[in-house]
C-alpha cells in the first residue's frame, strides 16, 4: 500500500491518457467505463442505461473492479477503441466519502474531519483519504463511505451524463490525509435501523447479507417481466431493501442491482430500429483459434473416446494458467465452472481433475445434476454474473436441457443455445458444451452430433475428439468449424497412465494433417468389395509414392487434377494403407511426409 497519495498536474488533465498515465505512475488500478456520447447517452448503446457512463467496459475489465490493472498498455488500448471512456479506480489502501446532498454534507461537516484532497461530482464531493476503513464500507444519510478493492470510484476527468466533468478541486491540501476514525459516526443512528427492520412493521426473519442480492435481483427480475417501468421498479425494490434487509444496499448499489436485470426481464417492446451499437467490438479469446470469449464452443465425439479426459486437460490448463498444448500462449482467466452430468464428482470426475493438475481454489461446481429449466438458467446466470468464470463446461448439453425440451427440435434447441449464448456474452466468459456423435456414415461430422443440427448452428466453434488416424492408440482432437478465425492444427494427444489404481491424463504430442472428417471416421468391417473410389484412390497413392519422402499435400493435389476421389477418402484410404504398413509417415506436424511401405506379408 502507498504511503502517500498526492495530485499531480497529469491528473488535472482533460486528456484521459495524459491523466491515466498520472494515476498508474502513483499506483493506481484503473478500469475503463463507457462514457457520456454527444446527445448525453451511455455509449454502451442502450437508451436507457440505469449506470450512465459509469459500467466497466465489459471486453477490457469483464470482472469490473477485480480485472482493474496497472497495465499502461491495456489503458491505452481501450482508450483507442473508445476514445470516450471514463476512468475509474479501486480503492484498494484508499477510502471515499461521496457526498451527494446537503444533508450528507452537512453531516460531514459536522465531524470536522482533517482537509484531504477532493474531486468535485454533479451532486457533491468525493474525499479521498489515504488507508482503507476497518469496518468497511457503509451508507448514511446522503453520504456514502467506500473502501476495499472490489468498489471503484470515478476520477477525473471523467463525463458525468449531466454533461459536467469530474475535477479535483483547487485547495491547498495537495495530498490524500489518512483516513480519520471519526468517519464511523457517519453511519445511520440504531434507532433508524430499528425502524428499518425492527419488530413492529418489519420482516419476521431479516435478509442477511449473503443472500440479500440474490433474492433482490430475483425479485427485480419477476417484477419487470410483469412491470417494464424503471421507476415504479425503483420505488418497489428500495421498499424491500429498506424493510427486509439486515443491512440495506446503498441506493447506488440499488439501482446498480436493477440495471443489471434489464437483459433478463425479455420484456422491451421495440423489435426493430437503427442499430444501438454502431463500433464493433473486439474479437477475444480464451484459446485462440479452438475457444473464443463471448460465446459458444461445441466439443463432440463418440461415447467413450475420452471427451472427459480432454476436458479435465481443459480445466486444468485455465485454472493454473499454464500454457496451452503444444503453444506458448496461456489462458487469459482462470476461473472455471463445470456442470458435470454424466460421472459422479466424487469418486470419478474428481480424481480425473486432480491427476490433470486442477487449482479446485479457482473451480466452482453444479453440486447436484439438475436439468436447465428457465428457472434455473436464471440461477446460472446470476451465479455467471457474481463468479464471473472464464470458462463454463457443461457436459452434456443434451442431459441438460432436460426432458422439457426436444434436443430433436431445432427450435426448442436453437432457444436453449440462445439463452447460453446471451450468457456468455454478458459476462464475457468461453462456454464449451459436450456432445456425442451417432453412427451414421455422413461424411460432414458436423451432421453426426446427436440431436437437432441446431446444436452445429448455434454455435461459434466446432472442436471434435476422436481416434489419431495415423495411431489409434492415441486421440486427436480437429477443428471442424470456426466463424471467427481460421481453423486450428489438429493436435493430436497421448493417453498416459490409467489402470486399476490410476488415472489416465491426455499429454500433447504432435500436430497432424489430418482432420475432422478423418478423426471422425465411421470404423466399420469391410464387407464385400471396396467401392471403385475408395480402390481408385487406394491404387492411385500406392503408385505415386516411391522411397522418397512426398508431402501428403502432393499427393492430394495430385489426385484432384485427376479426379481421382475426394478429399475425405483420399485421407481415409491413407489411414488404412499406414496401419496395414503399405505407407509411412516421415516426421511429424508440418513436416511430415509420406514413403512407399514394406508390409510383412501375410501368413
Amino acid at each position: 500500500m502507498r504511503t502517500a497519495f498526492r495530485v499531480t498536474d497529469g491528473m488535472r488533465s482533460e486528456k484521459p491518457s495524459v491523466a491515466a498515465r498520472a494515476y498508474l505512475k502513483a499506483g493506481f488500478k484503473l478500469l475503463l467505463t463507457h462514457g457520456i456520447d454527444a446527445n448525453g447517452r451511455c455509449t454502451c448503446g442502450n437508451r436507457d442505461c440505469p449506470h450512465a457512463g459509469k459500467h466497466p467496459i465489459a471486453e477490457f475489465f469483464p470482472n469490473g473492479a477485480n480485472s482493474a490493472t496497472t497495465d499502461l498498455d491495456l489503458i491505452r488500448k481501450g482508450l483507442r477503441q473508445y476514445p470516450n471512456a471514463n476512468i475509474a479506480t479501486t480503492l484498494e489502501g484508499r477510502t471515499v466519502v461521496d457526498v451527494d446532498g446537503p444533508k450528507g454534507k452537512a453531516a460531514v461537516d459536522a465531524l470536522r474531519l482533517p482537509k484531504t484532497i477532493e474531486v468535485r461530482t454533479k451532486r457533491g464531493r468525493h474525499r479521498h483519504y489515504l488507508g482503507a476503513l476497518d469496518d468497511g464500507a457503509f451508507k448514511g444519510d446522503q453520504v456514502d463511505v467506500l473502501t476495499g478493492s472490489n468498489r471503484y470510484v470515478m476520477l477525473p476527468p471523467s463525463l458525468h451524463e449531466s454533461g459536467d466533468r469530474y475535477r479535483w478541486v483547487p485547495s491547498r491540501v495537495k495530498e490524500a490525509v489518512p483516513v480519520p476514525e471519526g468517519l464511523v459516526d457517519l453511519r445511520a443512528s440504531k434507532t433508524e435501523a430499528v425502524g428499518r427492520t425492527g419488530k413492529r412493521g418489519g420482516p419476521r426473519h431479516a435478509l442477511k447479507v449473503g443472500e440479500r442480492n440474490d433474492v433482490l435481483f430475483r425479485t427485480a427480475c419477476a417484477i419487470r417481466r410483469r412491470i417494464d417501468d424503471e421507476k415504479v421498479i425503483f420505488d418497489m425494490l428500495k421498499v424491500a431493501n429498506a424493510t427486509a434487509c439486515e443491512k440495506p444496499l446503498s441506493e447506488r448499489e440499488l439501482r446498480r442491482l436493477i440495471g443489471s436485470s434489464t437483459r433478463y426481464g425479455e420484456t422491451r417492446e421495440e423489435l426493430f430500429g437503427p442499430p444501438v451499437q454502431r463500433e464493433p467490438l473486439p474479437m477475444e479469446w480464451l484459446w485462440y483459434p479452438y475457444i473464443p470469449r463471448y460465446g459458444m464452443t461445441l466439443i463432440a465425439g463418440d461415447p467413450g473416446a475420452g471427451k472427459s479426459l480432454l476436458t479435465a486437460l481443459l480445466l486444468a490448463t485455465v485454472t493454473s494458467g499454464r500454457p496451452w498444448p503444444l503453444s506458448k500462449e496461456r489462458p487469459t482467466g482462470n476461473r472455471v465452472l463445470v456442470l458435470a452430468a454424466e460421472d459422479n464428482w466424487q469418486r470419478v470426475v474428481l480424481n480425473r481433475l486432480v491427476k490433470a493438475g486442477v487449482d479446485l481454489d479457482n473451480l466452482h461446481q453444479m453440486y447436484k445434476f439438475r436439468a436447465l429449466t428457465n428457472d434455473r438458467l436464471e440461477l446460472l446466470s446470476e451465479h455467471m454474473e457474481e463468479w464471473r468464470p472464464d470458462l463454463v463446461v457443461v457436459d452434456t448439453l443434451s442431459a441438460y436441457m432436460g426432458g422439457g425440451r426436444d434436443m430433436h427440435r431445432q427450435n426448442e434447441v436453437g432457444e436453449f443455445m440462445a439463452l447460453l449464448t446471451e450468457m456468455a456474452e454478458a459476462t464475457g466468459s468461453a462456454i464449451v458444451g459436450l456432445a456425442h456423435l451417432n453412427k451414421q456414415s455422413t461424411e460432414n461430422p458436423l451432421y453426426r452430433i446427436v440431436g437437432s443440427i441446431g446444436f452445429a448452428a448455434s454455435i461459434r466453434s466446432a472442436l471434435f475428439f476422436g481416434p489419431d488416424p495415423d495411431d489409434p492408440a492415441r486421440v486427436a482432437l480437429a477443428h471442424g468449424k470456426a466463424n471467427q478465425s481460421e481453423k486450428g492444427k489438429t493436435i493430436v494427444f497421448e493417453k498416459i497412465g490409467g489402470g486399476r489404481d490410476d488415472v489416465p491424463v491426455l499429454r500433447p504430442f504432435a500436430f497432424s494433417d489430418a482432420d475432422h472428417y478423418d478423426v471422425c471416421r465411421v470404423q466399420k468391417n469391410a464387407v464385400g468389395r471396396p467401392s471403385s473410389e475408395w480402390q481408385a484412390a487406394e491404387e492411385f497413392v500406392l503408385e505415386y509414392l516411391s522411397d522418397e519422402p512426398t508431402a501428403w499435400k502432393a499427393v492430394q493435389l495430385a489426385a484432384e487434377a485427376r479426379s481421382i476421389a475426394s478429399e475425405a477418402t483420399l485421407n481415409m484410404v491413407r489411414a488404412d494403407l499406414a496401419k496395414s504398413g503399405q505407407i509411412v509417415q516421415i516426421g511429424k506436424g508440418k513436416q511430415a511426409k509420406w514413403i512407399r511401405g514394406d508390409p510383412e506379408p501375410e501368413e
